[in-house]
């Protein structure tokens, strides 16, 4: 998997950064959000609770995705601009990311 930044927009009003995304994935089908997020928050190098995905949409047959995400100043900033339904959305990506760490932990600890 592999994202490209296409466009990276400045809103100051807004406190945060509007960013349009493409993600190559010849591999495999469309990448979970939540990889999406963890390797978008690595590139901008910010945390991953400011950086909120609005969309990603795929066409059918191509090996691509084209998103949309929003990085925001804090995470307060975040909560008090986005609606709520966005901020569930969030968190649930978030829940979904520690799960999938907690479960790379517990495989480590197997191994060694």
């Amino acid at each position: 998997m592999e994202i490209e930044i296409v466009e990276e927009r400045d809103n100051p009003l807004l406190f945060r950064k509007e960013i349009k995304f493409v993600v190559r994935h010849e591999d495999g089908g469309t990448p979970r959000r939540s990889e999406v997020l963890k390797k978008l928050a690595a590139m901008l190098d910010v945390d991953k609770e400011v950086v909120l995905i609005h969309k990603m949409e795929s066409e059918f047959g191509k090996r691509e995705t084209r998103g949309y995400a929003k990085v925001y100043r804090s995470y307060e900033d975040l909560k008090d601009i986005e609606p709520d339904y966005l901020i569930e959305r969030h968190k649930r990506t978030l829940e979904e990311i520690e799960e999938e760490s907690e479960e790379s932990e517990e495989k480590e600890e197997e191994e060694g």
